[in-house]
């Protein structure tokens, strides 16, 4: 056993020696900053992305309020008119657009709480990136 293990780290020693020859530190230093670009333009994309389901968000949002704001105006006009029937649908459809303005309030806010996240890993990844930037050889 004792031969064979001997043997065994002989082998790896010498194979380990061969990889480190045939690396490249230049080579492995270019292609980390590669990855970090590449990762680095993901989180911008990814901020963009956001920013656009948060702007599509908030304008449906705004529809929202304003269809509620109308459907109040019709709920006053038709308790105006003695007609209690149409005022109270009119209130279950302001209670129900109500409810909607809620949920999308709470997307907008996990969206936003995403996006800061993410400008913050941008700003990071960008630090790394340009401390880890490969000098080239003159």
């Amino acid at each position: 056993m004792g031969i064979l293990s001997r043997a065994s780290y002989v082998i790896r020693s010498k194979l380990n020696t061969l990889l480190n020859r045939a690396e490249d530190p230049t080579e492995t230093l270019e292609y980390s900053y590669e990855q970090m670009r590449d990762e680095l333009q993901d989180v911008k994309e990814g901020i963009a992305d956001l920013t656009t389901q948060k702007k599509r968000l908030e304008i449906q949002k705004r529809r929202l309020e304003e269809n509620i704001e109308n459907h109040n105006d019709q709920a006053r006009e038709a308790v105006r008119q003695d007609k209690e029937e149409l005022a109270r649908r009119a209130l279950e459809k302001k209670q129900t657009k109500m409810s909607q303005v809620e949920d999308l309030e709470t997307q907008i806010a996990e969206l936003e709480s995403t996006q800061q996240n993410l400008v913050e890993r941008k700003m990071n990844s960008s630090r790394g990136l340009m401390s880890s930037r490969p000098r080239r050889r003159q």
